[in-house]
């Protein structure tokens, strides 16, 4: 049994938190996950996805476990044998249900999830107007092994959200100076 006196705290607490400004990130299969729970909802302020499958076709055909892992996660699927699947999976497909600002990261070199992924979703949501950045890091495979780049890596996901989560966008945009031709 909880004390009243545990109660009344436990509910000031409460209070602190806005289910306005919260933030989703994941990685690799919880990269993919991440894209596509945006199509899903729209409760997150903002996410962060890094080597994120988007389009569950082209991993299929390019990404390192592709066909093999597709032969027992989809049942032996195809895309030719089932292509609702293969669309209504992906973050790609249903690009224009995402609402939620969305940072893409990934290493330039990643040999598991190919770095298209998170560039052909780039271009679909930029095609669309929705509000997403792309950050590469060059040279890095699946994880981000260089130190000085895992750091930069790092800091772009809490600038991400101190800028859509805190309403502070100045680190964001300290590291990340809007550009113009």
């Amino acid at each position: 049994m909880i004390s009243s006196k545990a109660q009344s705290s436990s509910a000031r607490s409460i209070r602190l938190w806005t289910i306005k400004k919260i933030g989703c990130l994941g990685a690799s299969y919880g990269g993919f996950m991440t894209q596509y729970l945006q199509t899903q909802t729209d409760i997150f302020a903002a996410a962060v996805s890094h080597a994120g499958i988007s389009d569950v076709t082209s991993y299929w055909g390019e990404g390192y476990w592709g066909y093999s892992y597709n032969a027992i996660a989809a049942a032996d699927s195809y895309p030719w044998k089932d292509p609702e699947l293969f669309t209504k999976q992906g973050s790609l497909f249903n690009a224009d249900k995402i609402n939620t600002p969305l940072l893409l990261l990934h290493g330039t070199v990643d040999t598991n999830v190919p770095v298209g992924e998170s560039i052909q979703l780039f271009n679909a949501l930029k095609i669309l107007g929705k509000t997403v950045e792309l950050v590469t890091v060059d040279g890095e495979n699946h994880f981000i092994s260089d130190y000085d780049k895992r750091i930069k890596w790092h800091n772009s996901i809490m600038a991400w959200f101190a800028r859509w989560l805190q309403n502070q966008p100045e680190w964001w945009n300290e590291m990340y100076p809007e550009r113009h031709l």
